[in-house]
């Protein structure tokens, strides 16, 4: 269902609008463009409306079904600038060649959000030039209380879902998103911004550290089924690794001949890795296996991160992976990266 309905942005011109919609002025110093475009996004760029930019300015005026993320943009594809569309009067200003001084107004969750945009430019600047690890801990500590305070304070507009759907996972423990998800009202509850960060917040509980792990079967290059209980139950090995990677994943690649190592070192110890690849085609699949002829187990079933593996174990970006323990089925580590891996190798297995 179409969720957005525009009007002639010349009703707005000549003073008209929607009582109970939305209003869009702009004015943009160094704005040249013939048009500027109105877009949401629903799994890809949606164009909404377009309007005519004279000596800088433009407006739109229509009526959305409920308040979401849109953008403005010069060519129908990069974004001008992001804010929220809501029925209200909204403004946008700043300067073209500033990206940082182009900005919504006028409406409290837009407001909130530049705020909250200040924040995390200030407190990324101040985190790239400290040095002191006692030092930038305290500055994400800050952030995270200043984000809390954010969320807390918008639960009842669209910024505070945004914020808590777009960074919470980043800075909070499932358990704490999940506490937050729960103190917004129903109606923003419902959305699918929170309900599939629900979702998968519950997924990352279910394979933290100390949980049983869950079964994954996919093919292998010759299509035959490879279940990782099979690998898990195999009295042969005793830690198994489950590697989340794909063909075009740079930092994947770069960690493969570290995981050659590791595997050759500890292989004859009981450690065993089981790869999921998250690519579409085969033919990347199989070449990727034959730049880097990995010696352990790969397994894809060419669905990305919509295959049963990356939802069940949370995957939102590779390289991920868990560190299973064959005796009782537990997860004993995640993400472990580059040396971070050998170690605890050594740790388990000895040296």
């Amino acid at each position: 269902m179409k969720r957005i309905h525009t009007f002639a942005a010349a009703l707005l011109l000549s003073g008209a609008c929607s009582p109970d919609g939305f209003t869009i002025r702009g004015n943009i110093e160094g704005l040249e463009a013939p048009y500027v475009y109105l877009m949401t996004f629903d799994g890809k760029p949606v164009v909404v409306d377009s309007a005519r930019v004279e000596a800088g300015a433009f407006a739109f005026a229509g009526k959305t079904e409920r308040p979401e993320v849109a953008y403005l943009s010069l060519d129908k594809e990069q974004p001008l600038v992001r804010f929220f569309l809501e029925n209200a009067a909204i403004g946008i200003g700043g300067n073209v060649y500033n990206a940082n001084e182009v900005f919504p107004t006028g409406t409290p969750s837009n407001e909130a959000m530049n705020a909250f945009n200040e924040l995390t430019y200030d407190t990324s600047e101040a985190y790239n030039v400290t040095e002191l690890e006692s030092d930038r801990e305290r500055l994400v500590d800050d952030y995270k209380q200043r984000m809390r305070k954010l969320i807390r304070r918008n639960r009842n507009n669209i910024c505070g879902m945004i914020v808590l759907a777009e960074t919470g996972s980043m800075f909070f423990t499932p358990e704490e998103v999940l506490d937050e998800i729960g103190r917004f009202p129903a109606e923003w509850r419902q959305r699918p911004e929170l309900t599939d960060l629900r979702r998968v917040m519950e997924h990352r509980l279910r394979t933290a550290v100390g949980q049983p792990y869950t079964d994954i079967v996919a093919p292998d290059a010759d299509g035959t089924p490879v279940s990782l209980r099979s690998v898990v139950e195999n009295p042969a090995n005793s830690y198994v690794l489950v590697d989340f990677w794909a063909s075009w994943c740079g930092p994947c690649r770069m960690e493969m001949p570290f995981l050659q190592n590791i595997y050759d070192t500890y292989r004859q110890r009981g450690f065993q890795i089981y790869a999921v690849s998250l690519d579409t085609e085969r033919e990347a699949w199989q070449a990727g296996i034959a730049a880097s002829e990995p010696k352990w187990i790969q397994v894809c079933d060419f669905n990305a991160f919509d295959s049963p593996a990356a939802l069940d174990y949370a995957v939102e970006s590779i390289p991920s992976n868990v560190l299973i323990r064959c005796s009782d089925g537990q997860i004993v580590a995640t993400q472990l990266r580059g040396r971070e891996l050998a170690i605890r190798l050594e740790e388990l297995l000895g040296k």
